[in-house]
Parts: structure tokens; C-alpha cells; sequence
């Protein structure tokens, strides 16, 4: 005689009551929040990059400023880098077109003359101001240099 075998029923699956549906959504809302961060790091990294930008064309035309101050001799300095000089005008043109200008601000570059460390040479301060959009500080890069002949005669 054989050995009777017992049929066995196959039982349903408990039920899941909607559980795969939570962990979707659970994982729907951590990629959200991965993606927000994202997004933030991204508008961090484009202002920083437009500041670095910005202080770097700062630098440049200050660096242009004094280089052509070099060209010119210590005793015309003041008739051409005074506010409205022949020389200046052409720079606060350029710092108009490559900055953001401070609104109120008249003047995106200001020199300051001075009397040298010898009788023919003077003392050059170079500043250029700008202002980011958006954001309410001013911004100046400032650049000192020494203009004209600096020791006395051998």
C-alpha cells in the first residue's frame, strides 16, 4: 500500500494593505529632497563663480589703471586720472560695461594721488567698486602702487 499524501493548500499571501505603496512615496520624497539639494549647490556654484568673476575683472582694470598711470609722466597724473581725466574716462567705461555698478554709486573707479616717496614720484591708489545683483553690499577691490622715479640720482 502506498502512503497517502495529504494535499496541502497553498495559503493566500497576507495582506500587504498598500505597504509598497508608502515605500514609493518614501522613496519619492528622498530623491525630492536629493534634487532640492542639488539645485541649491548649483545656485551656490553660479554665485560664486559670478563673485570670482566679478574680483577678478575688478583686478584687471585696476591692474590697467596703474599699468597706464605708468606711461604717463608724475607730473601730468592729476590733469589725467583726476575724476573727469582724459585717461580715466575711458576705464570708468569699461568698469561700466564688465561690472554690475552700484546703483547710487557715481563713480566705479576712484583714484587717489598722493605725494610720492620722492619729489618725482606720487603715491596711486586705485579703487574700483561694484555690486553683485541681488545682493546689498558694495564691493571694492583696491590696488596701491608708486608712480614715477623712486630713488634719487646715483
Amino acid at each position: 500500500m502506498k502512503p497517502s499524501r495529504k494535499c496541502v493548500e497553498a495559503s493566500p499571501p497576507p495582506s500587504q494593505a498598500g505597504s509598497y505603496l508608502l515605500e514609493v512615496l518614501i522613496a519619492i520624497l528622498i530623491f525630492s529632497f536629493g534634487v532640492l539639494g542639488l539645485v541649491g549647490l548649483l545656485g551656490s556654484s553660479v554665485r560664486f563663480t559670478n563673485d570670482a568673476r566679478y574680483r577678478s575683472e575688478a583686478a584687471n582694470i585696476a591692474n590697467g589703471v596703474i599699468a597706464d598711470m605708468w606711461t604717463t609722466s608724475a607730473a601730468n597724473l592729476d590733469a589725467y586720472f583726476a575724476p573727469n581725466g582724459t585717461k580715466l574716462g575711458p576705464w570708468e567705461t569699461k568698469a561700466k560695461a564688465l561690472l554690475p555698478i552700484a546703483p547710487g554709486h557715481p563713480d566705479p573707479i576712484t583714484v587717489d594721488l598722493t605725494p610720492g616717496i620722492t619729489t618725482e614720484s606720487r603715491t596711486a591708489v586705485v579703487t574700483v567698486f561694484w555690486q553683485a545683483p541681488g545682493e546689498k553690499d558694495l564691493h571694492q577691490h583696491v590696488m596701491t602702487a608708486q608712480i614715477g622715479r623712486n630713488r634719487g640720482t646715483p
